[in-house]
Formats: structure tokens, sequence, C-alpha cells
């Protein structure tokens, strides 16, 4: 009876972190040409987040972030908490979780 509960126990702890992983990959397409405007979580000037991958992926590690936006005329990756509104801006990409 004790295996039971243990192992029912292990089994619940893990479905939340499974759904979790799954949950950070889903984005909406890139949306080249609009920004996004809304609470900055962080602005990153650093030449290894000068890529839609590269800023996604700093992205994805933060929970709390919504949504990035790429300015390749700024060279700067910013994440956001919070989406307020998209407006278009020529040499950005942004990305919206789903």
């Amino acid at each position: 009876m004790k295996n039971i509960i243990k192992h029912s126990l292990m089994l619940v702890a893990l479905v939340p972190a499974v759904s979790f992983a799954s949950a950070t990959s889903d984005w909406m397409p890139v949306e080249d040409g609009l920004a996004i405007s809304g609470k900055i979580h962080a602005v990153k000037t650093s030449k290894k987040f000068r890529s839609v991958e590269k800023c996604r992926a700093f992205a994805e590690k933060k929970p709390s972030v919504v949504a990035f936006t790429l300015d390749l005329n700024k060279g700067t990756c910013t994440t956001f908490t919070s989406v307020r509104s998209r407006p278009s801006k020529s040499g950005a990409s942004s990305q919206l979780k789903a």
C-alpha cells in the first residue's frame, strides 16, 4: 500500500513539471515590422541576443515573460511581462507566447 501511495505522489509531482515544459515552447509566429509596448522585464544589448532564436531562448527561461521584441536598429532584445499594444516599427521583430 505504501508503494502505491509513493508512486501516486511521484506522478502527481511530475505532471505540472511536464506540462510547464511543453507550455514554454508555445509561441505565436514571429511578426516582422511590429514592436511590443508593455511592462518591460529586461533589455539585453549584448551581441549574443541579436537573433530571434537567441532572444526567444532568453525569454523562454523566464516564466513571467509573455513576449519579446528584437530591434535590429537599436541592437536590443527586450522582454515583456505584459503587453499594451503592438505598434508598427521597421527593423523590429516580435513574438508573443500563445
